[in-house]
């Protein structure tokens, strides 16, 4: 069955299928947008790689509800933010299910503090998860990637990395660092049949979208919302399925946009 969707502007069919034989390697897998990817990458017909930090258990349940859906899946637990144990899971990725076709670098972390408050340990914590990671995670993939042809490379960047934010620079300025490597990657690698691209949600209902939903900060938000709601992990995975398919044949480089109209470049 084939489902018609809007993504970025853009109307795409990404039918039930359209992964079927390939591997996805998903980071921050265990909940939220991660979580959604992951099954919805498996309805597409993908086997799973589910890496996650600490949240064993969940992850585990994740990989499980790949199973369900006749996919192969295994969980793979690193500290992203060191480069050395992201470069690792991705050899043991490849080692245990074989060739990634497709990696979205979703893995992030959102602390909130004044600019003036940040120390030097928080920023590196967060520029090394939320950015960091990424560069590894891409760069160990890649070799595979270029020696079959082909690949999809989607970063979970967000809407503060377009329009920065107070009380969340890091964050911000590791959103946006993760749109600028989409860029070059699909610079470097686009003639060799790599497509690297972005994906910049704004506030989607997650554990670390609570962080923004509740209270006077929460209706401050909505009201910049022309769609008059925040968005879910489901409506993410969307775009990032999209992205993985051979459906974005086109799209390299690109920024995807599902932030409710809270952004509009």
């Amino acid at each position: 069955m084939n489902e018609t969707q809007t993504v970025g502007g853009a109307v795409a069919a990404v039918p039930d299928g359209s992964l079927s034989g390939r591997l996805v390697l998903v980071t921050g897998a265990s909940r939220g947008i991660g979580a959604a990817i992951a099954l919805r990458a498996a309805r597409a017909g993908a086997d799973v790689a589910v890496a996650y930090h600490e949240q064993a258990d969940e992850a585990g349940a994740v990989a499980d509800q790949v199973r369900s859906l006749g996919r192969r899946a295994a969980t793979f637990a690193a500290d992203l933010a060191d480069t050395g144990q992201a470069r690792a899971m991705v050899a043991r990725v490849h080692d245990e299910l074989g060739p990634i076709h497709g990696l979205v670098n979703n893995a992030g972390i959102m602390p909130q503090s004044a600019f003036l408050d940040i120390s030097d340990a928080e920023w590196n914590e967060v520029l090394s998860t939320d950015l960091t990671a990424a560069f590894a995670c891409s760069q160990a993939v890649l070799p595979g990637m270029l020696e079959g042809g082909s690949g999809s490379i989607v970063m979970i960047s967000s809407r503060l990395g377009q329009i920065g934010f107070a009380g969340v620079a890091h964050y911000s300025v590791a959103k946006a660092g993760v749109i600028a490597l989409a860029k070059s990657l699909a610079r470097e690698f686009g003639p060799r049949g790599i497509r690297a691209n972005a994906i910049a949600p704004g506030v989607v209902v997650t554990d670390m979208g609570a962080q923004v939903m509740d209270g006077e900060v929460g209706r401050r938000r909505m009201a910049e919302l022309p769609l008059g709601r925040f968005g879910t992990p489901p409506e993410i995975a969307e775009a990032a399925v999209f992205l993985l398919s051979d459906a974005s044949s086109l799209f390299l480089g690109q920024t995807l946009n599902p932030n409710c109209g809270g952004y509009m470049p």
